[in-house]
């Protein structure tokens, strides 16, 4: 990728309005819990405000200068790709990067992909972390339902089940709404199944009136019955056919699942928050708690052992395209990125790293 001036004035103004805040709400955060003596807390607290403070300060470039190029070798990273806002930039584009190879294959192996989206009501800050962690084990029976082998000795499966999915990609978003003083943290997916019947995705079914939109929602057979099976085991109700088919509609939390599109890759992998939404440090401090020590992005089924967080295979594209003659480059150290935009304003800056490409 091209480190464009702009891109990296942007890299720059998110690091001085929003680095330096969390990093001092880290420090408040760690005073509060050696206070009430969690002291290994505090202490790792105490470092992620160290590390995001100084995040993006040393930048190790081969310089080129015969060809006015600046190739990224290494660049400090505080690697908080919870909250840092650049570095959750480098993750996201990582991976999408180590999804593409996995995702080709499942599409060459005859998988349908579908775009799953799974809510639940807005909840109170003190219930978000216990609120996550039972929509955690909700998925994993929701899952189970559709992946469980029928035929086989389980007895897990939904054996009612319209179709059946191989594989599941599993997100964690959380929005804050300022107003109500409440979050919402919600479940985008990406499922995988060998079946596709155009007849289950037909949006056709009326729901409930949308006070928000003015209208009725509509669902297709597979939104409702995905609904269904997602509210009764969040509610641990027992799933059997009587009370499956006794649940209504009404009382289902919003679920919807669709056919992914070219944009589904990004929507699944999109950040856990928006950094609008930490308004203050209770609520950095409500989601710090709730998201800790937590996957945000995992894989399940034949996606299980799929790997999202880091450049998994360090692939780099070929020097020679970028250089207009052959040069031994010098090593630069850059410790601040204002300096890339003044002495080093006219040379092009790249990273050769495939997984990059993204950012």
């Amino acid at each position: 990728m091209d480190f464009e001036n702009e891109t990296l004035e942007k890299m720059e103004q998110k690091r001085i309005d929003y680095n330096s805040k969390y990093a001092a709400w880290y420090i408040r955060m760690s005073e509060e819990m050696r206070s009430e003596q969690h002291f290994a807390y505090s202490e790792t607290l105490k470092k992620k405000s160290e590390r995001i403070k100084n995040c993006m300060d040393i930048w190790l470039w081969d310089l080129y200068k015969n060809n006015k190029l600046l190739d990224l070798q290494k660049v400090n990273r505080c690697m908080n790709n919870r909250f840092c806002p650049n570095c959750r930039k480098f993750n996201l584009a990582c991976a999408i990067h180590n999804l593409k190879v996995p995702l080709n294959n499942l599409l060459l192996d005859g998988y349908y992909p579908y775009l799953v989206t799974l809510t639940i009501p807005n909840v109170q800050g003190i219930e978000l972390k216990r609120t996550i962690e039972k929509m955690n084990k909700s998925f994993k029976k929701l899952f189970g339902a559709y992946s469980y082998d029928l035929e086989g000795k389980t007895t897990k499966g939904f054996k009612d089940r319209l179709m059946g999915f191989e594989g599941a990609l599993k997100v964690l978003e959380i929005t804050y709404n300022e107003e109500s003083n409440t979050y919402h943290p919600h479940f985008h997916c990406l499922f995988f199944s060998h079946e596709y019947d155009p007849s289950l995705f037909q949006k056709n079914i009326v729901g409930e009136y949308s006070d928000k939109r003015k209208s009725y929602n509509f669902y297709s057979l597979i939104d409702i019955q995905i609904m269904k099976l997602w509210t009764m085991y969040f509610k641990e109700l027992r799933v059997n056919e009587k009370n499956y088919s006794n649940f209504k509609i009404e009382d289902c939390f919003i679920a919807d699942i669709r056919e992914m599109d070219s944009s589904g890759i990004v929507e699944v992998l999109k950040y856990t928050f928006k950094d609008t939404d930490i308004a203050n440090y209770e609520v950095f401090k409500t989601i710090e708690l709730a998201i800790s020590n937590k996957r945000i992005r995992q894989g399940y089924g034949i996606l299980y052992n799929l790997k999202l967080e880091d450049d998994a295979d360090g692939e780099k594209l070929a020097l020679d395209e970028f250089l207009t003659e052959m040069e031994v480059p010098s090593l630069l150290v850059i410790y601040e990125i204002k300096e890339l935009l003044t002495s080093y304003k006219d040379y092009r800056k790249i990273s050769r790293k495939k997984s990059h490409e993204d950012i």
